[in-house]
């Protein structure tokens, strides 16, 4: 019984050293990283916003998400169109329709059998 008693201490005091050997190296001082200079941009005072603002008058193309489980296409006009994360985006409606893809908001006609 009492080599029971003794393996069972062995084996405690074994399991607690080799917690403390791991808990010293992760928590080990680490050589502190130098500060990396940072350089500031000089921005030109001439430049205004409104001459900024004048290149985004571009307009861009609406994006079209589409999932692949439901074979249906979300415009912006869609309730779920911002949580929709979509496996596919298309430019234009038709791209998406050329593709398979239905509206969202057209009904499903069953399949003929």
């Amino acid at each position: 019984m009492l080599w029971l008693a003794a393996q069972t201490y062995l084996l405690c005091l074994g399991s607690f050293l080799a917690g403390v050997v791991v808990t010293v190296l992760v928590l080990r001082k680490r050589k502190p990283v130098p500060d990396i200079p940072v350089e500031l941009l000089d921005i030109p005072e001439d430049v205004t916003d409104d001459e900024v603002d004048e290149d985004e008058d571009d307009e861009e193309p609406a994006v079209i998400k589409a999932t692949r489980k439901s074979m249906r296409y979300h415009t912006s006009d869609s309730p779920y169109y911002n949580r929709l994360k979509g496996d596919l985006t298309f430019v234009s409606v038709e791209e998406a329709e050329l593709a398979g893809f239905s509206a969202w908001n057209s009904h499903r006609t069953p399949a003929a059998t």
